[in-house]
């Protein structure tokens, strides 16, 4: 495959699971072990791994362009409660329960880098996402199934920040979706189905954008005008189709629960579980 055609791919599978509940690392891996980018002048598995990481801030933008207004209305807000002391502190509450909910995955991410740099090489690999999205769709149904009369939901605090941000780490395992961590958690808790899918998209902002900088960092080695075109090339395709993407998301959420992505991870689970175990 030409590798502009399998950048414009990677890209349109990165919008399109980026911010839905089943993950996008676990599709790109699939995606690459099928389909990997073909006679590079650099080493081959460092594009890989920058490159499937760092689309990311295309979507990444795409989040802040449409949730602009929130995060500049919270900005504003929490500045004025800190240097002028007024009473709205809902600004400074939000960027708050971000950095709480973010630590523990920056922490943990940082420790054991070593160890999730070489996940994509594994031989079981596929194993290992098939179990994720299977194991992580179950969890998804009973969840759902629970939760399905949600009511005005709870409000997320530091309480829930702190919770969601701990059992965000489970997305360091491939497969798992750090949107499915987060918005599961978050629904368990009682919160609601439109609150559960924001906070997830606010908390990507810094985590998805400090991982794709970690790896361009990492691999600056094998920058040059073909790998930083096609770099540009994917984050741009992410860029606008994860822009259409999360509207119909929230869209469909306010109609329908995540069942049906838990299905989904359920029947893609048992069919790559199925592949690996007939060699």
């Amino acid at each position: 495959m030409d590798n502009t055609l399998n950048a414009f791919l990677r890209g349109i599978i990165e919008a399109a699971t980026e911010f839905l509940p089943v993950s996008s690392t676990g599709h790109l891996f699939l995606f690459s072990y099928f389909f990997p980018f073909q006679n590079l002048t650099v080493d081959h598995e460092a594009f890989e791994d920058l490159f499937d990481i760092f689309i990311q801030t295309g979507a990444i933008l795409s989040v802040v362009v449409l949730y602009f207004h929130v995060l500049w209305k919270h900005t504003k807000s929490a500045s004025l409660y800190l240097i002028k002391k007024t009473s709205d502190n809902s600004g400074f509450q939000f960027y708050r329960n971000l950095i709480v909910g973010i630590l523990p995955i920056l922490v943990l991410g940082f420790a054991f880098k070593n160890t999730l740099d070489q996940i994509k090489m594994r031989p079981d690999l596929l194993l290992i996402l098939g179990l994720s999205w299977f194991v992580g769709g179950l969890i998804m149904v009973f969840v759902e199934i629970k939760h399905y009369d949600e009511g005005d939901g709870k409000i997320i605090g530091m309480k829930e920040s702190i919770i969601v941000g701990f059992l965000q780490c489970f997305a360091l395992i491939p497969g798992v979706s750090r949107s499915a961590a987060t918005i599961i958690t978050a629904r368990t808790l009682g919160v609601s189905k439109k609150d559960s899918a924001e906070f997830s998209f606010f908390l990507a902002i810094p985590v998805l954008t400090l991982a794709g900088v970690y790896k361009l960092y990492k691999h600056r080695a094998i920058l040059n005008s073909e790998t930083i075109g096609l770099l540009l090339f994917g984050s741009i395709v992410s860029f606008v189709i994860c822009y259409f993407i999360i509207r119909l998301f929230m869209a469909f959420i306010r109609r329908r629960s995540f069942l049906s992505f838990g299905i989904y991870r359920i029947m893609l689970g048992i069919l790559v579980i199925l592949y690996f175990v007939r060699g």
